[in-house]
């Protein structure tokens, strides 16, 4: 067991400051102190309970910052590149040390009382917890196996204008994963999305899925000419790497992309707790001559105000207003002031999970520009865009 003594040595709030973490043999941290939220801008249940790499900067974040292993055995204090809990890295001292166990007491010992006999974990649980640990280690190695040989199975799904007809191809490029038994299933996000976040993976997916899908639109001039949308999902991960526009910027270079073709979608929520972040990322990529979108926008009374205010291109309605308008009446209004906002700073709306001809009527008569969903289509392999598989989506169904 040992602590890790962590002090803050930059000319900001927390200098000088230091907060100990006790760290157990695993590398899982155990214990903080009051100061955690002052030098590492962490609560304790951030924290307790997970591993310490994950509170280290990786090599793809800081090349020059040192490997985990060399100071945690070391015994000797280095900088340390961390991640604030505010997303950005600092520099700090660490020192490691020897956990101070707690001394035995001192006081007169009193009459034996009843002993407390620990409960045991039956068995039964414990293999199940085995087996819980040995799923979540093949997945983990399934997918980091996945994003290293680039073979995931992307899949695409149209979006339709309802006012124009003339803005080209639109679609969303959508995430999949093979099956680990490799039967030619394919994983819908649910099932690894929560792994790929839990391990900070989330910004190697993006790029992974941008690459694979830019690459086949190099592959294919006729549909990358002929493109007006092309959506991207974006993580909270990629969101806060500064980095990104820069990959972006040489991927466009290699390909020679039109870029106002490519929009990158910001969920609405990380929009809301991170908006200087978000705004931030919106103007950086509009330099580049891409667009972005407010993705689920309508799922809070935040997002109707950044609806307005962030510097996106598309506002994307939340799922829920769609699925809900039958029996909530208020879905209707709702739509109808974000569609106002839309209006009132030149933004493109789309309505999403649109499912049967009802509720295209509907968002129709609202002046929603665009619709997804499976009335359009369902979600279809990327593979098949550019080939005869498009059938009458090729014709000109889509805006």
């Amino acid at each position: 067991m040992n602590e890790l003594v962590i002090c803050r040595h930059r000319s900001v709030d927390g200098e000088g400051v230091t907060t100990v973490l006790t760290v157990d043999r695993e590398g899982v941290v155990t214990k903080t102190d009051p100061n955690l939220s002052v030098v590492l801008g962490y609560s304790r249940g951030d924290i307790e309970g997970r591993p310490l790499k994950q509170l280290i900067a990786s090599a793809e974040d800081n090349p020059l910052s040192p490997d985990y292993a060399s100071y945690h055995d070391s015994g000797r204090p280095m900088t340390v590149t961390l991640r604030h809990g505010r997303g950005y890295f600092l520099a700090a001292r660490v020192t490691v040390r020897k956990a101070r166990l707690p001394r035995p007491s001192t006081r007169p010992q009193t009459a034996p009382t009843a002993q407390v006999v620990p409960k045991q974990v039956p068995s039964a649980g414990r293999s199940a917890e085995r087996e819980n640990i040995a799923q979540t280690k093949a997945m983990l190695a399934h997918i980091r196996s996945s994003l290293a040989d680039g073979s995931l199975p992307l899949e695409f799904q149209p979006i339709e204008g309802l006012a124009s007809r003339s803005g080209g191809l639109c679609f969303e490029i959508l995430a999949r994963l093979r099956g680990v038994d490799n039967d030619g299933s394919t994983m819908a996000p649910a099932e690894f999305l929560p792994l790929i976040e839990r391990f900070e993976l989330s910004k190697r997916l993006d790029r992974q899925v941008i690459k694979q899908a830019l690459c086949h639109l190099y592959r294919h001039p006729q549909v990358a000419e002929s493109m007006g949308y092309c959506g991207f999902n974006l993580s909270l991960g990629s969101l806060q790497d500064r980095s990104f526009p820069g990959f972006i910027a040489r991927a466009l270079e290699k390909t020679g992309l039109n870029p106002e073709s490519l929009c990158f979608e910001i969920p609405a929520h990380h929009a809301v707790t991170y908006t200087a972040d978000c705004r931030q990322i919106c103007r950086m990529l509009r330099r580049l001559g891409c667009k972005t979108a407010l993705d689920g926008a309508g799922n809070s009374m935040d997002s109707y105000r950044l609806a307005g205010r962030l510097p996106v291109d598309y506002i994307k309605l939340a799922p829920q207003l769609l699925e809900g308008l039958r029996n909530e009446p208020t879905h209707l209004v709702m739509m109808e002031a974000l569609q106002r906002i839309a209006n009132s700073t030149g933004k493109v709306t789309i309505a999403t999970a649109v499912e049967n001809d009802i509720a295209r009527q509907r968002v129709q008569n609202l002046g929603i520009h665009m619709i997804q969903g499976r009335l359009v289509s369902q979600p279809r392999p990327l593979k098949d865009l550019g080939t005869a598989a498009q059938g009458a989506w090729s014709t000109g169904a889509i805006a």
